[in-house]
């Protein structure tokens, strides 16, 4: 998972970090909820680790921003140091799926991230591919789509980036995550590649603007999005 830490205490900070990195996760650390607020409007995460008090706009601030403003249902784990039921339910309640008391102890922490990862991991997909969108078939070993019975060849970007936004359909991705996980890193100089091959595999697929089925679309100033398009919709375009 990519996760973000929102912690200032340092010591700590370093600690959680270790812990997920040497489970394989990546970690973005905050300090303040200035820092994260900003990096949502570049990254997309797949958990939140809030601390509830930090500088500026708190853990609880954060969590309303994620669910009430960008809309989104992005697992959250609040850190607190105040295990008191009240507060508890005040973070269950505002739209946390989980919490940890402080000090954090590890092992628990650890089981709690992976709980939850477990529930919220989609159902285990095929490796040699399959409908991932209906009238979509993915096909990982000939690396080729087939919309709609008729196959569409593909270069492997192309292919990665067209499984990468099927796989994650009507989520907003932003552009740096999808430059890390198409070509492994994040670059200004990629910024062209990457809008060039959005713009082939929205015409090779048929998913441009005006698609009537599914439609890869421009999140403005933060990166792409796949939406699935409700039947009348499509039928009426």
């Amino acid at each position: 998972m990519h996760i973000a830490l929102l912690e200032d205490e340092t010591t700590l900070a370093l600690e959680i970090q270790a812990l997920l990195t040497g489970a394989g996760h990546t970690v973005e650390h905050y300090v303040d909820g200035h820092q994260i607020m900003r990096a949502l409007l570049r990254d997309t995460f797949d958990l939140f680790v809030l601390d509830w008090h930090v500088p500026g706009p708190n853990g609880m601030d954060v969590l309303h921003h994620l669910r009430e403003v960008l809309k989104l249902s992005t697992p959250v784990v609040f850190l607190t140091s105040n295990s008191a039921e009240e507060q508890i339910v005040q973070a269950l309640d505002a739209g946390a799926d989980d919490y940890c008391a402080k000090p954090v102890r590890t092992h628990e922490f650890m089981a709690r991230l992976a709980a939850l990862q477990r529930r919220m991991a989609p159902p285990a997909a095929n490796p040699q591919g399959g409908e991932l969108l209906p009238g979509y078939v993915f096909d990982h070993i000939e690396r080729i789509v087939r919309v709609d019975g008729e196959p569409v060849v593909l270069t492997e970007k192309e292919y990665e980036l067209s499984r990468l936004m099927f796989e994650n359909p009507d989520r907003p991705i932003a552009r740096n995550r999808i430059m890390q996980e198409i070509w492994g890193r994040e670059e200004d100089a990629l910024s062209r590649t990457l809008d060039v091959h959005i713009s082939w595999i929205r015409r090779k697929l048929n998913i441009g603007a005006n698609a009537a089925k599914v439609r890869l679309v421009v999140v403005h100033g933060f990166g792409y999005r796949l939406m699935k398009m409700a039947p009348t919709e499509g039928e009426a375009s």
